[in-house]
């Protein structure tokens, strides 16, 4: 839990690093501190999502033998990474690499939270010159909002207490769900996207949250 790590005074969101400590989506470093008011890099945030879209496993897909970045090759993380690319959770920088030392932000985190959940990145433009306006609107559209407990600006480098927050308010969110639907004068197929009736927490570890009052 927070309270073992040695700096456990300095992590803010208590709650949410117990809750994916316990899930195997985040752990603490080297030297027994948690470290909350480090920087995550775009590398660690791939292989936290990857994590807990395996349900708390690591992933074994292997690597390509042709990467799908180009600066990906031989990093710790690489099989991290093309996990969530094959998912499209991810997305490069535009020029062919993945930038896995870069500091992610915010806002960047959010994104990824929100492919992980389903939000496919066309249909929701999540990319090009939209893409940071429409992940905060689709963020605090959320339920919960995937800004929950989070109040600081999400333009700067994320944080390991606010990646870890972020991280537990989008396994709370219910995926969505793709349906087809046809143009009966065309025949053209369209594709809406719901909300599912499970949320990812339920749909990759097959756990629920359970509120109540505890009376003895």
């Amino acid at each position: 839990s927070a309270a073992d790590f040695s700096d456990a005074d300095k992590i803010e969101h208590a709650d949410a690093v117990n809750t994916l400590v316990a899930l195997n989506i985040i752990n603490g470093q080297d030297d027994g501190s948690f470290n909350p008011e480090g920087d995550v890099t775009r590398a660690q945030m791939a292989k936290m999502i990857a994590v807990a879209m395996n349900g708390g496993k690591e992933t074994t897909t292997g690597t390509k033998t042709n990467p799908t970045f180009t600066d990906i090759k031989g990093h710790w993380a690489e099989s991290y990474i093309e996990f969530c690319a094959d998912l499209k959770i991810i997305s490069g920088r535009g020029d062919g690499t993945f930038d896995p030392e870069g500091k992610v932000t915010g806002l960047e985190a959010t994104k990824m939270v929100l492919t992980a959940l389903g939000y496919d990145a066309d249909a929701y433009q999540l990319k090009g010159a939209t893409w940071a306006t429409r992940t905060d609107e689709l963020a605090k559209a959320g339920k919960p909002s995937l800004y929950t407990e989070l109040n600081g600006s999400m333009a700067v480098s994320a944080t390991r207490d606010v990646a870890a927050q972020l991280i537990w308010n989008g396994l709370q969110n219910k995926t969505m769900t793709v349906k087809p639907s046809n143009t009966l004068s065309d025949g053209t197929i369209t594709w809406s996207y719901e909300p599912g009736s499970k949320s990812l927490l339920s749909e990759r570890y097959n756990a629920v949250v359970e509120e109540g009052f505890l009376t003895a």
